[in-house]
């Protein structure tokens, strides 16, 4: 019987703009670590992309082809009724979910072996709708983990009425899946997990978590540099030297509380006149709107920068200059950033400061000694946090700086992989 791991996702294996992007990197790279020591068989499942579109990385589909030659698996592009030109046409309709679902059925009933142990990953909300279609796959020996990322009673993505046909759908799903004894809903972090219990009814025993991470040897480089603010001058950057930079970066989504953040600014820029606040924030989530108020925030606020441009090597030399100050992760949805965790690994012998928002899963990456907390939703209460960090000793900025150290290790993702496929009795 061999071992057969199977991973769906729409980003991260053809394409790279979002976090399952930077999930799915990391989860290629550290498949390629630990199959150098275990006989498994991986395929790869993603929606089809137009090579001329936006989304399209070939590094990205060159890294995946490379995995599943070296393991014997199968590369699977999905058809879900768009070209997969840009990022929007991954999510923009059910219609296109249950597209991608059901060609998924289609490609596994001609891939798995019945005799095989095969281990099927959902990688985010889309995918929970492969319950559908789950059923006419037939004599095969197949277990299943879905992995949302958000819902639709914690994601005000869309108008009110797509919202609620996702929560119909949602709660189908999960009831489905429940009642299937080989398929599993897995919760990304203990804050996302209690909003699926409150919210959808879900339960969860001890193994039903994954938690986010990072493969640490893609940021070496970076982690062996100290920059100055020239540095940033070769992305557009050019302001005074003497700044003491606040920075935050993920897509213009809702999601990250980037307009939360700009709001408690203005309350206090004026009174912190040697800072400048810096946001990457690529419009790459199909919310131009949000994007737009965000350049509008730009122009209205002294000191203010707004990047749209994806480019990680943005944020991993801020994250690495010595001007930077405060680093804020205000997210208001995400079940766990992966900019929290980014922000704790480039910490290490910097002397800037967390700002955490304490509404989501932020709150499962820091402890009260590594950060200061604020609701974004609380104007007062953010800019007081901002004023706060501002203020904070060099003595207690190491101190901080020392916590995050200590705990980075839970975080090597890895070794999340490994001890999962463990958990499962996989590997």
């Amino acid at each position: 019987m061999k071992k057969h791991l199977i991973i769906a996702s729409y980003d991260g294996i053809s394409t790279h703009y979002c976090g399952i992007g930077t999930t799915m990197e990391d989860t290629i790279s550290s498949l390629n670590d630990l199959v150098d020591s275990k006989k498994i068989k991986i395929s790869l499942v993603y929606i089809s992309a137009d090579p001329k579109g936006k989304a399209f990385k070939q590094k990205r589909l060159q890294n995946s082809i490379n995995l599943v030659q070296k393991t014997g698996g199968y590369l699977i592009p999905l058809c879900n009724g768009t070209a997969g030109f840009d990022e929007f046409d991954m999510w923009q309709s059910f219609p296109q979910w249950e597209y991608a679902c059901a060609s998924l059925a289609t490609a596994l009933n001609m891939i798995l072996k019945g005799k095989d142990n095969n281990v099927l990953m959902l990688h985010d909300t889309p995918f929970l709708l492969f319950h559908k279609f789950k059923q006419q796959i037939f004599g095969k020996k197949l277990r299943c983990f879905y992995m949302p990322r958000s819902t639709g009673l914690n994601h005000k993505f869309g108008d009110e009425k797509w919202r609620e046909k996702r929560v119909e759908l949602e709660k189908e799903a999960f009831q489905s899946i429940q009642n299937d004894t080989n398929s599993s809903v897995l919760a990304i972090g203990k804050n996302f997990g209690q909003h699926l219990i409150s919210n959808y009814g879900l339960s969860f025993g001890e193994n039903d978590y994954l938690i986010n991470g990072l493969y640490f040897k893609r940021h070496k480089r970076f982690l062996d540099q100290k920059f100055n603010i020239s540095d940033l001058n070769k992305f557009g950057i050019n302001i005074n030297p003497k700044s003491k930079i606040i920075f935050s970066w993920g897509r213009a989504s809702i999601a990250k509380g980037l307009k939360e953040e700009l709001e408690a600014w203005q309350l206090i820029a004026n009174s912190l006149p040697d800072h400048h606040m810096i946001i990457q924030a690529p419009n790459n989530s199909g919310e131009n709107d949000y994007f737009q108020l965000l350049k509008k925030y730009e122009k209205d606020i002294p000191r203010t920068t707004i990047i749209d441009d994806f480019n990680p090597e943005i944020w991993q030399t801020i994250l690495r200059s010595q001007n930077t100050d405060i680093v804020c992760i205000p997210s208001i949805m995400d079940p766990i950033s992966h900019t929290a965790i980014e922000a704790k690994l480039f910490s290490v012998g910097m002397k800037y400061v967390i700002i955490g928002s304490n509404v989501d899963g932020v709150k499962d990456i820091y402890t009260d000694d590594e950060c200061v907390w604020v609701n974004p939703y609380d104007k007062d209460n953010f800019s007081n946090g901002i004023f706060k960090a501002a203020g904070l000793s060099e003595k207690e900025r190491h101190s901080m700086n020392e916590a995050n150290s200590k705990s980075i290790p839970v975080y090597d993702y890895t070794k999340t992989i490994r001890n999962f496929l463990k958990k499962i009795n996989f590997i």
